[in-house]
């Protein structure tokens, strides 16, 4: 899955991608670079952001929805607002990326309308005195049964750990070194961890930017551990590193 960030206030990338011009070309770049997936977003989600509207959202990414749509792969909004993932349905979307796990009210009964989109959720909530992978295992479990109580098909979903939201640094990187530990039952997984702060931890990188050798690392650890999806910003060298394992492997 690679990534457009259509914010002027991205952590990785610091609004490079801002204009819609540019994303787009970069989400072609992307598509030609190997992505299987492009996860487009309007809002950064980094440590301490400043939330934005949904009416705001909506106007960064429809455009670029628009001007990638017909690309030969699925297009992903990354949003938690039901009306962000409602036009992005429309526009072309067919798959909605929500950090907050559908705990946005009315965010799954929205999502229940299109029985054709397929739903990830994070978990992203502040954490508890539970353990992590007792944690994640009762956020698993209670979505699927709001997923059940609105009708959506838990063909549909796909979960995601949430590495750097709510988490300590020894969690994040047990939820890395361990992926299969913390799968709940045999639902597929995501892993976003491309550039997060994980990655500095364990390289001692500072600059975000800089931490694409230990990203595409650390996504072909989890990647050759079983999980499906690795969420990357430097897809030309994921890919890159896929083929070579893969040939050197099979």
């Amino acid at each position: 899955m690679g990534i457009v960030n259509v914010t002027p206030d991205s952590f990785s990338d610091g609004g490079k991608y801002s204009d819609v011009a540019a994303a787009i070309a970069h989400g072609k770049q992307l598509v030609a670079d190997g992505a299987d997936i492009l996860d487009i977003g309007g809002q950064s989600t980094r440590p301490g952001y400043q939330e934005v509207s949904p009416e705001i959202e909506l106007a960064r990414i429809i455009p670029v929805i628009e001007g990638l749509k017909s690309l030969a792969v699925p297009i992903s909004v990354d949003t938690y607002f039901p009306e962000v993932a409602k036009g992005a349905i429309q526009a072309g979307a067919s798959i909605i990326n929500d950090i907050k796990g559908l705990d946005t009210p009315d965010m799954a009964e929205t999502l229940a309308k299109y029985p054709e989109v397929k739903i990830i959720i994070m978990h992203s909530r502040k954490r508890n005195s539970q353990s992590l992978a007792v944690g994640l295992a009762d956020f698993y479990a209670e979505k699927i049964a709001l997923c059940e109580k609105v009708g959506i098909s838990l063909a549909n979903i796909c979960f995601d750990p949430g590495v750097g939201f709510g988490k300590s640094a020894a969690e994040n990187i047990e939820l890395v070194r361990y992926p299969e530990k913390y799968r709940f039952e045999n639902y597929p997984i995501l892993y976003g961890i491309s550039r997060k702060r994980t990655i500095g931890h364990l390289t001692g990188e500072e600059q975000a930017d800089q931490r694409d050798f230990g990203s595409v690392t650390a996504s072909l650890f989890l990647l050759n551990q079983g999980i499906e999806i690795v969420r990357v910003h430097n897809v030309f060298g994921m890919k890159q590193a896929l083929k070579t394992w893969r040939s050197l492997v099979d």
